[in-house]
């Protein structure tokens, strides 16, 4: 609780805590000891600060308890199922130009692929680099990322060498969005069936 009290014309603030009203034995310890119950989420490990994870390290040898393990192992399977249903919506417009991709984070990184999808799809002819450098590969991702960002397609976060590195999670969200903006023109039917076909 918070008193005044006036001293020479000066009003000053004291604060008094009396530790048996305010809080139980068991708050206390746990202020004191820094062992409050964290909030759900709070365990993973990306949301610990950097001492709280060494710390687990050490103590358990591993810093996912089981609970933890199972979202990444949700997180794995969903990804997975997205990316074999990408891989054959992709390989159903492409049979067009006889091609396939076998691996969509390796068979995007030249960029080709993703170029002859483009072409496919829009119906429109893009240019291309030939050549099998880095700097090739970096080039045709930017031509395919140039080409939709031209037919108003918002891009977040995506740059041509998260592709070519074939960042999983980049590349999903890549082929996503592509589906969306195409999908609209072409209608759900081609998707429907890759889905169908998958299960």
């Amino acid at each position: 609780m918070y008193t005044a009290s006036s001293g020479s014309g000066n009003a000053s603030l004291r604060c008094s805590m009396s530790s048996s009203a305010d809080f139980s034995d068991d708050d206390d310890y746990s202020l004191k000891s820094g062992s409050v119950s964290p909030a759900p989420g709070d365990t993973l490990p990306w949301n610990l600060p950097r001492h709280e994870r060494s710390k687990r390290k050490i103590q358990g040898g591993s810093v996912l308890d089981p609970a933890e393990r199972a979202v990444l192992r949700i997180a794995d399977e969903r990804d997975r199922v997205q990316k074999k249903t990408f891989t054959k919506w992709i390989n159903q417009h492409l049979l067009k130009v006889r091609k396939h991709v076998n691996d969509l984070y390796e068979d995007l990184r030249d960029g080709h692929n993703l170029i002859s999808l483009l072409e496919v799809l829009s119906g429109e002819s893009l240019p291309r680099e030939k050549g099998r450098m880095r700097f090739h590969r970096l080039q045709n991702v930017q031509i395919a990322l140039d080409y939709l960002k031209r037919r108003q397609v918002k891009l977040v976060n995506i740059r041509n060498d998260d592709i070519t590195d074939g960042n999983p999670k980049l590349t999903l969200g890549l082929i996503w969005t592509i589906i969306l903006h195409f999908q609209v023109r072409l209608g759900f039917e081609s998707l429907i069936g890759c889905f169908r076909f998958i299960f």
